[in-house]
């Protein structure tokens, strides 16, 4: 059946329709929602830069007070409590590896399978995160990170 036989009870801008140039007369609905959904997503995107950014009297933005805050807490709390641990592999076997072609390496006992920098301590990973992976954690140095 040609395409021109096909009868529609309402005017569609995606069916040509014989003797008109274009698809029908107003732009599709999909085509309003989503102009509306970028407004909408550059609003609420504006909204959430205000709650970090103000303008400061040179007519620059910078950072709000809050914000400044408790970035100048993080940096504190890196300088004065972090420090450097190993984690070690408790018994023979594969251990995940994000670098390894294959997804895993194996270790023997008492191997590094990671070393790392943390400000929480052993807190840095759950309880449940060392038995899984079947490793043990150990400070090697605690201080400054600088």
């Amino acid at each position: 059946m040609p395409l021109t036989q096909i009868k529609a009870s309402k005017k569609s801008s995606f069916i040509p329709h014989p003797g008109s140039k274009g698809g029908g007369g107003s732009p599709p609905f999909w085509l309003f929602l989503l102009i509306l959904g970028l407004a909408g997503g550059l609003v609420y995107n504006y909204s959430r830069y205000e709650e970090v950014v103000h303008t400061n009297p040179d007519g620059n933005p910078a950072l709000t007070p809050e914000r400044q805050a408790e970035i100048a807490g993080r940096q504190k709390k890196n300088a004065e409590e972090a420090e450097q641990y190993i984690l070690i592999a408790v018994d023979p076997g594969y251990r995940e590896c994000y670098l390894c072609p294959e997804g895993k390496v194996w270790l023997e006992t008492g191997e590094i399978a990671k070393i790392g920098v943390s400000t929480n301590g052993q807190g840095r990973y759950s309880s449940e995160f060392y038995i899984y992976h079947g490793v043990n954690y150990i400070m090697e140095y605690r201080g400054d990170v600088t």
